[in-house]
């Protein structure tokens, strides 16, 4: 086990990666960005340049030994403790802060989903390059827990209506990070190594994909609705930033993960919420802007918070 690294030593190897999304803010508001050319360039990050990534990654990585399906039953573990937690807490929680349900399915997402990009950024940046497979895995965990129970939840509690099955399928059929995984971990598995041309291809394309991701994350910050909705966007940051990566530390230690594997899955349970959970609310009538704002919110939040947490973590 090396040493824990402290917050001194967190905050400067995340410090680029606000200031990045502090870039991608001012680019909007200053308007040499457009609307258009934003999403443009999400969509070319989610579905191209992402997915290049979590492939080269897995299919070079180095697994033997890695404790991979303890990793991902922690995690997994985990988000079903924190949707346990929500749900059982929903009646009060909505009485205190006054949410409808649309509301708080915001909260709900906003409390457990997580920011892929941003995950991917922190991630090599304090653990190192060889943690980026884990990453990657842990997402693998993440993503269909996470898109099933948002969805259900979402559609109950914003349209009145559980989603249908077909749905559902196709959400996670059609994800792209679900299936870069698997091609990694197929091309892991069944093929012989990676030429060097292809992973330097793939190393290629990725390559710009982490600086254009944190510019549009900024790009896509609501600071009015954060401001606005403190109740509730309180809620879930604090829930999404300290308690989840609690949660997960806990189901870590009681299923003997540590070291590295630890390090990252506590580390994927700290960073903000998705940006997804905005499309998601506005397809199955959650509260989107709430949504935005909290995801607004965490990141600013997350600015303090993930120092935190990287000095109480041992790798």
């Amino acid at each position: 086990m090396l040493a824990r690294p402290d917050i001194g030593f967190a905050f400067t190897a995340l410090l680029p990666v606000f200031l990045i999304v502090v870039l991608g803010l001012g680019l909007r508001l200053a308007r040499l960005v457009g609307q258009d050319q934003w999403r443009a360039i999400d969509h070319v990050c989610y579905y191209v340049l992402f997915p290049a990534i979590i492939v080269k990654a897995i299919a070079t990585a180095d697994l033997t030994g890695v404790p991979v399906a303890g990793m991902a039953t922690a995690i997994v573990l985990g988000l079903i403790t924190m949707f346990a937690l929500l749900l059982g807490l929903r009646r009060p929680l909505s009485d205190l802060l006054d949410l409808n349900g649309p509301a708080f399915s915001s909260v709900f997402q906003g409390s457990t989903r997580f920011h892929a990009f941003i995950m991917l950024a922190i991630v090599p940046a304090i653990l190192g390059s060889e943690a980026l497979a884990l990453a990657a895995l842990a997402a693998v965990a993440m993503i269909p827990t996470l898109n099933v129970a948002c969805v259900i939840v979402v559609s109950v509690l914003g349209r009145g209506t559980p989603p249908g099955l077909l749905f559902v399928s196709r959400m996670l059929a059609t994800n792209p990070f679900i299936l870069a995984c698997l091609a990694g971990v197929a091309l892991k598995v069944l093929a012989p190594p990676l030429p060097d041309p292809i992973v330097e291809t793939l190393d290629l394309v990725g390559r710009g994909a982490l600086g254009l991701a944190l510019l549009a994350t900024g790009a896509g910050l609501s600071l009015h609705t954060a401001v606005s909705a403190k109740a509730p966007v309180a809620l879930a940051v604090m829930l999404k930033l300290l308690v989840m990566p609690a949660i997960i530390a806990f189901w870590t230690w009681a299923l003997g993960i540590d070291g590295l594997p630890q390090a990252v899955a506590i580390l994927a349970a700290a960073v903000p919420t998705g940006a997804g959970s905005y499309i998601l609310a506005r397809q199955l009538g959650g509260d989107a802007p709430l949504i935005a704002g909290i995801l607004t919110a965490q990141v600013a939040a997350a600015a303090v918070t993930l120092p935190l947490v990287v000095a109480f973590i041992s790798i």
